[in-house]
């Protein structure tokens, strides 16, 4: 066989195809245009220079511009633009691409590394990247060189840029001037300046989210119920962002940020909440800020965590689970508090409790009969108390438009608008509270003392059946102020019992009078019973 032959047949059998991607043919392009900030997009000038010079260039090399993607302000310290992946998938969906036209290669990408990455990955595809003001070839070595060279200098542009914009960041925040966006709660007065010259005021919203931290400080609310509670407000927020506002140290004035680590700064801008309920709603102790207890959110072994407090030290019952052991504890949190009770115990002390409550249902009607009169009696005089506190709101406001109106002439100070503002307005609120709380006891009594009955005369049962925030809301409404646990003596005790849960207690203790109606009813209503809020101390 001759050599030439049996070369042939090695050529047509055993020859490898080359592993380089060949660039595509034809003129078909795309042309690719941004600008770094919302300023360049709306006065149109860059974003009009880029169209024309690549249409000139286009023009001057054949090249026909099937589609243009950017035209936005889109940030360039990301690849991941939306303009920029809808320009590279359609890309490798149109084979008769064979070049992106940019203005240059700064407009292409800043992210240096990752830049070289995409061009290296178009190149893979038979793409290249041509910059209209920086011409290179890209397919010889000294050409890719310079494409790359290109990349790490827009990168290093951007990074000094970045740097220098970090140092003034740090600086106006370590003199305590806000320079992120606004959280919500508050209104500045002088918004398109610069963060030292801006003025934050508490606006309504914020004045709603106060009400959510004295909640959340009570220890009574999940963060669930108070999403809820702000709803009904008109406070539309989510859980996670709920969560972020409550553990945020902005709203009790100051500032902590991942750009300052381990730092605390004192904010320029007003607190929306003061440092004592912001420590509470997080749970925190001056005293003891870290306690190194592992806290068991939500379990329903543990209904009586926070609700529960140490009589001696105040402090209020975590919950643990001893691995060991298989068994769950509550625990004093406040350290150096040598508090532990078993939760099964306690949990079975409290159904006790419960029980107490319960009465014969065959006596039902009788019951809600004398309940209703009674009650109807003793919140006669609170109709009063409600229309001295409406003109007591009305002489307030009064007094507030008359400072609002010396601030807007020039008589007083900002200074002294705000604190007798800020004043006004809490008396207000605290009036306005007492009168919705009034309004709710005594509206719809009737209903009240109905809905009170049919917990009452399966409390117990009812509570063990619920799940944990079921019980937790079952525990607030019969004791509104939580109960102490006395580790001394191994008492359970309560300041405060729910008015309606406090005189079905007394019926059922005067089962014996049930048998004779008269007797019943003048032992219920001629019974001295302190007002909601002073019940004495009771050991169970």
């Amino acid at each position: 066989m001759k050599n030439g032959n049996f070369e042939q047949l090695l050529k047509e059998n055993f020859t490898k195809s080359s592993s380089i991607v060949p660039y595509r043919k034809g003129n078909h392009c795309y042309s690719y245009d941004r600008v770094s900030s919302k300023e360049q997009m709306t006065n149109g000038n860059s974003l009009v220079w880029q169209y024309e010079r690549i249409d000139k260039f286009a023009e001057q090399n054949s090249y026909v511009i099937k589609n243009r993607y950017g035209g936005t302000y889109e940030s360039a310290k990301s690849d991941e633009r939306k303009e920029f992946q809808r320009m590279l998938s359609d890309v490798k969906k149109d084979k008769s691409i064979s070049t992106i036209l940019v203005y240059s290669y700064d407009r292409f990408s800043r992210s240096g590394p990752n830049g070289i990455f995409l061009l290296e990955n178009l190149k893979k595809l038979g793409v290249k990247i041509v910059a209209v003001t920086q011409e290179v070839d890209s397919s010889t070595p000294t050409g890719s060189f310079q494409q790359n060279l290109y990349m790490l200098l827009s990168k290093l542009e951007n990074d000094m840029r970045r740097d220098k914009s970090i140092s003034g960041t740090k600086s106006l925040l370590q003199k305590g001037y806000w320079t992120y966006a606004i959280p919500l709660g508050y209104t500045n007065r002088n918004p398109h300046t610069t963060a030292d010259k801006h003025s934050y005021f508490v606006n309504e919203d914020g004045e709603k989210l106060r009400k959510a931290f004295v909640w959340k400080a009570s220890g009574k609310y999940t963060n669930q119920h108070i999403l809820e509670k702000l709803s009904l407000l008109g406070v539309k927020v989510t859980i996670r962002h709920l969560a972020w506002i409550l553990a945020n140290p902005f709203y009790c004035g100051y500032i902590s940020v991942a750009l300052l680590p381990n730092e605390i700064i004192k904010g320029k801008h007003p607190a929306l909440i003061d440092e004592e309920t912001f420590l509470k709603a997080n749970n925190i102790s001056r005293a003891n800020p870290r306690t190194g207890v592992k806290k068991i959110k939500v379990n329903s072994n543990l209904p009586l965590k926070i609700f529960m407090r140490d009589l001696e030290s105040n402090s209020s019952l975590t919950g643990y689970h001893n691995k060991k052991k298989n068994l769950f504890y509550y625990k004093a949190i406040k350290q150096g508090t040598n508090v532990s009770v078993s939760a099964k115990s306690l949990n079975l002390r409290f159904e006790t409790i419960l029980s107490g409550f319960q009465y014969d249902v065959k006596y039902k009607e009788k019951l809600k009969s004398i309940l209703y009169a009674k009650l109807k009696s003793r919140f006669a005089g609170e109709h009063e108390s409600e229309m001295q506190n409406r003109k007591r709101i009305a002489e307030i406001s009064g007094q507030l438009e008359k400072i609002e109106e010396r601030f807007v002439l020039g008589g007083i100070t900002q200074e002294q608008y705000t604190k007798y503002s800020t004043l006004y307005k809490k008396q207000i609120e605290n009036l306005e509270q007492e009168i919705e709380q009034i309004g709710k006891i005594s509206s719809n009594l009737e209903k009240a003392v109905q809905k009170g009955l049919d917990y009452a005369q399966n409390l117990s049962q009812m509570w063990v059946s619920f799940d944990y925030h079921e019980k937790q809301r079952l525990q607030y409404l019969v004791f509104p102020d939580g109960m102490m646990y006395d580790k001394k003596n191994d008492h359970v005790l309560t300041s405060r019992v729910n008015t309606l849960f406090y005189e079905i207690a007394l019926l059922s203790n005067s089962s014996k009078e049930i048998e004779k109606d008269n007797s019943l009813e003048n032992c219920l209503l001629g019974s001295n019973v302190v007002p909601t809020g002073i019940e004495p101390v009771s050991k169970v």
